[in-house]
């Protein structure tokens, strides 16, 4: 099958035009190398990987076409989902923004790093996450948690976090130290792979799955830098939605109970 892709592949060829190399051509829809190479960097070296990703590229576009001529696109679910999309990019933005108008200091390094290390350590969590928006998204997936789906196959096709659910939803080893403090008071009461959420986090509501738990060894401040930042922007960010709430709390009004 992979050599009949490869072949095929061959046979389409490549074609410049307007700048970008064709790989293949649905109607009047091209399929680019540069597409191709986006969807899958492999696909750049190896042209079994780049014959896969054309084929899989053309079995998108017309799945897209046929949801399309359905008029899919056209309806108020659809508008609906494009509103939870265009406030979760909206939102991105605005943290890109914050973040780059409040970079973190070296002197906040220090300090994050003396508060997290300059004391016995605690443990370290190795996690895995799933980031959803909405309440009801949350419950669905506990749900399908309890009656036996894998936690990593829910994380790739639900959680709104791109990078760990490529991962399936690892976060690899976290320390004490550097986790929401939400976060760390969920897992912390929890045995290996039991399940925890939703804990709400700047980014959205999360569902957690402790995987293990180990004695920490203190990085260098270089070592722990990343996470360091990541931590402080969070409170950053945390302190300034609660400047908001504060202005605008006569506009606030909850009409039910937390969940």
């Amino acid at each position: 099958m992979r050599k009949a892709a490869l072949t095929l592949l061959l046979l389409i060829g490549s074609s410049p035009v307007a700048g970008a190399e064709i790989l293949a051509q649905i109607g009047h829809d091209p399929v680019t190398l540069d597409e191709v190479v986006a969807t899958n960097p492999a696909a750049q070296e190896d042209p079994v990987v780049r014959a896969d990703v054309v084929h899989a590229l053309i079995d998108r576009h017309l799945a897209l076409a046929e949801a399309q001529s359905q008029g899919l696109d056209k309806t108020p679910e659809f508008d609906s989902l494009l509103k939870v999309d265009r406030d979760r990019l909206v939102l991105g933005l605005a943290i890109e923004k914050f973040n780059a108008a409040h970079p973190v200091t070296q002197a906040q390094l220090e300090a994050a790093y003396d508060k997290a290390y300059g004391k016995p350590l605690s443990d370290e969590y190795r996690l895995r996450e799933i980031i959803v928006s909405s309440f009801a998204d949350v419950d669905r997936i506990i749900a399908e948690i309890k009656a036996g789906k894998s936690f990593s196959i829910l994380a790739a096709e639900s959680s709104e976090d791109l990078h760990s659910a490529a991962l399936g939803g690892e976060l690899g080893w976290q320390s004490a130290a550097t986790l929401p403090a939400p976060l760390l008071k969920a897992v912390s009461g929890l045995n290996s792979e039991e399940v925890a959420g939703p804990i709400s986090l700047p980014q959205g509501f999360a569902v957690v799955q402790l995987l293990g738990r180990r004695a920490a060894r203190k990085p260098s401040l270089e070592e722990a830098k990343s996470q360091l930042t990541e931590a402080i922007q969070q409170e950053a960010w945390s302190n300034h939605i609660a400047k908001l709430r504060s202005v605008h709390a006569n506009q606030i009004v909850i009409t039910q109970p937390s969940y």
